[in-house]
């Protein structure tokens, strides 16, 4: 008994997907229009209506300069002066959130005058990607744009504008603290000049020569770039290539699209006709059996009824 009504649901399940077969090779046609129409369109929108977007591309090298100042001033890391002058080493994430900083945007749209075509920094910055390439000390920056001759042109002038801000940065904090330890030395020399008492004066004079020695290490730091970070560029940008729109991908997916919503139209459209055309209809929604067709008078159904015609019997 199992076993026959085993039989019986693999058999319904097979006439199922024949019927379905049926009711989409009747509307082959409404599939294969609304497809190729899908197709279509998507392609007059990538080819003419859609503007091309090309992105310029250049890396950057981010090399931590600041190592040779410690080297230098290895045997004095734990007093304060060296402390004072030593310049922090940033984080990958941090430069690749200083690319996209407003103040970036601002210098770059002021370097190359585009306030007159209505850009502003957070509309720049939507074109900018900056991303650090893994186990690296590399800096991606991309630009996307409809012109390529300005993509390539923001994109050098954003790193170029990202190195100098780098080294204005890192001198004004070189700046900031010589004249820190310069002010200490005015404090000590002030303490010496009231004669202080020979233990305290030896004291003081050992502080002033470290200050001393710290003003010119930040000095000879500061002219010789060391102790900041600097950036090489690595690939400068040439010329930009077009990444949007991508025709093929855009038709394939129309296709794809336009065959589903199709196919759904069209079971769809069988689901809610339940007029009775064939006899096969007549067996499957009245569940009786088929006596006799009268076939209609010009004839023309005679071919899909087994080619009877109205002379014959």
């Amino acid at each position: 008994m199992t076993n026959q009504s085993t039989s019986f649901n693999t058999e319904e399940q097979y006439l199922d997907l024949r019927a379905v077969i049926r009711q989409l090779k009747r509307r082959r046609f409404l599939i294969a229009i609304i497809t190729l129409l899908t197709v279509l369109v998507s392609g007059i929108i990538s080819c003419f209506i859609l503007a091309p977007v090309y992105q310029a591309k250049t890396v950057l090298l981010v090399t931590q300069a600041a190592d040779k100042l410690q080297v230098s001033s290895q045997n004095n890391m734990n007093d304060p002066v060296s402390a004072i002058s030593r310049m922090p080493v940033l984080t990958m994430n941090t430069y690749v959130g200083q690319v996209k900083s407003e103040a970036m945007m601002k210098r770059v749209i002021e370097e190359l005058g585009l306030e007159r075509y209505g850009y502003t920094p957070r509309g720049l910055a939507g074109q900018v990607n900056a991303a650090a390439a893994k186990d690296s000390y590399l800096l991606d920056i991309t630009v996307d744009n409809t012109d390529p001759h300005l993509a390539v042109e923001i994109a050098n002038t954003l790193s170029r504008e990202f190195m100098e801000s780098l080294t204005e940065r890192n001198q004004e904090v070189m700046d900031r603290s010589v004249e820190f330890l310069q002010e200490q030395m005015k404090a000590v020399k002030a303490e010496l000049a009231a004669n202080p008492p020979q233990s305290e004066r030896e004291r003081l004079q050992d502080m002033l020569t470290l200050l001393s020695e710290g003003v010119t290490r930040t000095q000879i730091a500061r002219s010789f770039d060391l102790g900041s970070t600097s950036l090489v560029v690595v690939s400068p940008v040439l010329t930009a290539k077009q990444v949007k729109p991508n025709k093929k991908m855009n038709l394939a997916a129309a296709f794809l699209l336009g065959l589903m919503g199709s196919v759904a139209l069209a079971l769809l459209l069988e689901f809610l006709d339940n007029t009775i055309k064939t006899p096969e209809d007549v067996a499957r929604h009245l569940d009786l059996p088929v006596m006799g067709i009268i076939p209609p008078a010009d004839g023309k159904a005679g071919s899909y009824y087994g080619g009877y015609h109205k002379n014959e019997v």
